[in-house]
This record gives structure tokens, sequence and C-alpha cells, in this order.
């Protein structure tokens, strides 16, 4: 027993004036969010995706500004005739990728007559042989129907849309077959009043005249009215700069348009209405979700079926028959979206909150008499964040996919908007010959998906509580 230990035997290992305290704490106390940061950062091939992420918002939101040339108009014949034009990037250009070259095969009489123009003047890169630079008719290739060579295709494109056209000589030929008078230069030829034809050579678009035709003045007959049949440099007309001072980053599409503008134009408009279907859908079947998890009985079983019902209905009729009864106008595409879209969001709100609702600190909080709001959200809400910022994160590629697919199969086509997915079905129909239509606006789908994946993968690490403090 205690009481009969001798005293004598204890020793005093304190003294009398010393005072044992609790060490302070040596580091600061971290918030639930700042911890969740913290373990985010550790995560590199998360937080490298969400760099990428920044990258292409950046891209989305300056990127239709970058590159802006002064087309005379979207639908323009001008434009069209600076379509298909490969990439060139200043600086790179010089490391012989993206410099604006191809390999074309085309007839010898051609090439032969490109080569001497004057206008022609630098095209032929290499390729060309020696003997048919002598003698056109020579020998060696007598039969040979085309002859592969490697292009400047920026100063290409001018020539045969300027000066003359790819067709000239077969049309001499079906001409002499045929005894037709087709004209072999009616691809370039423009004809001019004297009023455009002045405003063209002050501005030294003209390269040629081929005709001046007099006629009677329709408005007074008395004075002479001329016309100017010409041959006017596109490059100069349409963009006022030589080919060899233009770049298209990544080059252009059928139309003539700049396909780095037209990505990035047509992401912005896919994001813009992802994240308003993302919103949308965030709203009403999170709200719905988490009321029917926890409160249950009744109202759970009322919007369960309610559910039932909705999810029936197939996505894609609801999308058709919008689309053809309205049209495919941006809201349009939201609304059908958002009519099913939900549904996603409500399931995981129940479950979430059917979850945690009867664990020990929920039922601690509503003892001490906090409300069913309070609960909802400041007990419940952050232990379900994780994997409904996951989804969400999933949610945004998801769309741009989804828009993106229906878009290439036609079922979506916007009037007045670019999407990527219409890119990428141009360029599918001609992969072969132009292959920058199709790869890069399926690089930005590609990196776009993989980045929201990691990032997705690397927020649910982060905002998940039984992680919390854990290396």
């Amino acid at each position: 027993m205690i009481n009969n230990v001798d005293k004598n035997k204890l020793i005093l290992i304190r003294e009398d004036d010393e005072r044992i305290t609790d060490l302070p704490l040596e580091t600061k106390e971290i918030g639930y969010y700042k911890d969740s940061w913290n373990r985010f950062k550790k995560n590199r091939a998360s937080l490298a995706a969400f760099v990428i992420i920044c990258v292409i918002f950046f891209f989305i939101l300056v990127g239709p500004y970058m590159k802006k040339y002064d087309l005379p108009d979207r639908d323009s014949t001008a434009a069209s005739r600076l379509g298909y034009l490969t990439p060139r990037i200043p600086g790179i250009e010089n490391l012989g990728i993206f410099d604006g070259t191809k390999t074309i095969t085309r007839g010898k009489q051609f090439l032969h007559y490109m080569y001497f123009s004057e206008f022609g003047e630098g095209i032929i890169l290499e390729g060309m042989p020696e003997e048919l630079i002598e003698d056109i008719n020579h020998p060696d290739y007598e039969n040979v129907s085309g002859i592969t060579v490697k292009v400047d295709y920026y100063k290409y494109i001018n020539y045969i849309t300027s000066y003359m056209p790819e067709r000239y000589f077969g049309i001499i030929r079906e001409n002499e077959i045929n005894g037709t008078n087709n004209d072999p230069l009616g691809e370039v030829r423009q004809t001019l009043t004297k009023e455009k034809f002045d405003e063209y050579m002050a501005k030294n678009y003209i390269i040629d005249i081929l005709a001046i035709k007099e006629s009677v003045n329709p408005n007074n007959p008395d004075e002479p009215y001329y016309q100017y049949e010409v041959r006017i440099n596109q490059f100069l007309s349409s963009l006022n700069q030589l080919p060899e001072d233009t770049y298209f980053w990544f080059g252009t599409t059928s139309r003539g348009h700049d396909l780095f503008t037209e990505i990035w134009t047509g992401a912005r408009i896919s994001l813009l209405m992802a994240i308003s279907v993302l919103i949308i859908n965030t709203i009403v079947g999170l709200t719905l979700g988490a009321m029917a998890g926890y409160y249950g009985g009744v109202l759970d079983l009322l919007f369960d079926r309610m559910v039932e019902i909705i999810s029936s209905i197939p996505f894609l009729s609801v999308l058709t028959l919008l689309i053809l009864r309205y049209g495919s106008a941006l809201w349009v595409i939201v609304l059908a979206f958002t009519a099913t879209g939900w549904i996603g969001a409500y399931y995981t709100g129940r479950m979430q909150f059917y979850r945690f609702k009867n664990r020990e600190y929920v039922l601690a909080a509503r003892t001490l008499g906090a409300s069913d709001g309070r609960i909802m959200f400041k007990h419940i809400f952050p232990n379900t964040l994780g994997l409904i910022v996951t989804g969400y994160a999933l949610a945004i590629p998801a769309f741009v996919f989804a828009e993106a697919s229906y878009a290439f199969l036609g079922i979506i086509n916007y009037s007045n908007a670019t999407s990527v997915g219409m890119l990428i079905q141009q360029g599918q129909a001609v992969m072969q010959v132009h292959s920058h239509l199709l790869i890069y606006p399926s690089l930005y789908i590609a990196i776009l998906m993989i980045a929201f994946n990691l990032f997705g993968n690397g927020l649910r690490d982060a905002f998940n509580p039984s992680l919390r403090g854990v290396e």
C-alpha cells in the first residue's frame, strides 16, 4: 500500500520553484483547404495537368486575337483562294519544320513553265530534274505523267490562284481535242472597272493586264466605259502582304481562315457551354440529391421515381428533337445537355449525403442544436467534396468531347459559330492531302481530355478528408 511506503526513501526530482508548462506549438494551424492544396502540389502529374489547363485557358481567352487577318469576308472567294496552306511558324521554320513547304506531284509542262516564270521564281525548292529544266521534251521523261517536287506552298498557292491555274495546260489540250474555246486563265482572270483598276494599281495588286475592253457607259453614253481584265496578286489583295511574309501557325482551312484562330474560337464556345451546363447541372442535381439523401423517406421516393422517368429518355432523342425544332443555336445545345445531364449530379449528391448523414460527428452536431442547413453545408458537404469535384472536373472534357463528337457526325451544325468537332469533320475529309486540318483539332481534344483526367484525380485525393495529414 502507498501509506506504508517509507518517505525517507522518496527522492525529490525538482525544485519547488520550478514550473512545468506545455511547450508552444512551433507550426501554424493548417486549415482544410490549405492542407488540400499542399497535398495537391505534391502530385506532380496533376500539377502538370493543371499548368496545361491554364495554358489552354490562356489561349482560349487571347488566342482568337493573336493572329488577326483582315480578310474581305469570311465566306468570300478571296479568302477561299488561300485555303489549305500548311503550317509555318517564324523562327522554327529555320529548323526545317513548320516551314510552309509541301511535296506535290504535277505535270512536267506545268512545272517547267512555273520554274522559268518570273512570278513562279523560288517556288520549286527541290526535286526538279535537271534534264527537264534544260529540255521539256527530254526522252527519259516522255511517258512520265507527273513529277514530285518540294515547293514553298504559300508561293505555290499564290501562283495558281493569281497567275496560272493548275489546269491551264489541261484546258488548252481539251480545247484542241474538243474544238472548244474555254479560257485557260478563267480562274485567275478578273474584270475591273476604271475606279477599281486605279485603286489596285496604286496598291500594286495587279500583276499584269490581259485585255482592255471599251464599251458604252450605261449611265452616260457619251463617255467611254473601260473594263480591265487583269491578274491580281491574291496574297497582297487579301492579306496586304507577300507569301514570304505570311505565317499561319497551324495552316489554313478550306475557306482560307487561320486554323489557329478557328481552334481557339471553337474551344471558347465549347468551354463556355460546358461551364454553363456544369453550373446548371450542379445547382439542380446536387440540390435535389442532397435533399433526397439527407431527408430520405417520401421525398427520396418521389425524387427517385421522377429521376427514373427522366433518365429513361434517350439523350440522342432529346438532342435531335430540339435541333429539329429550334435549330443548332447555342442555347438549344445547352438545354439538351441539361435536360438529363443533372441526373449524374443528383445520384452523386444523394449517395454522399445518405452515406454521411448518420456519422458520429453529424449526430454530435445535431445534438448540439445545429440546423439542417449548417449540418449539410458545414459537416457533410466537405466530406463529399472530393468525389463531387472530381466528377465535375471530368464533366467539362466529357461535354467538350460529346459536343465535338456530335458536331463531327453532323448532328450539331452551327450556322454562325465554329466548333472543334466541325473542324475535325472537315479535316477528316482531306486528311490524306492536308493532314494538318485533322491533326491540330484532334490534338487539342486529346490534350484537354488527358489533362482534365489527371487534374480530376489530383483533386479527388486532395479533397479527401481521410488523407488529411498523411504524407
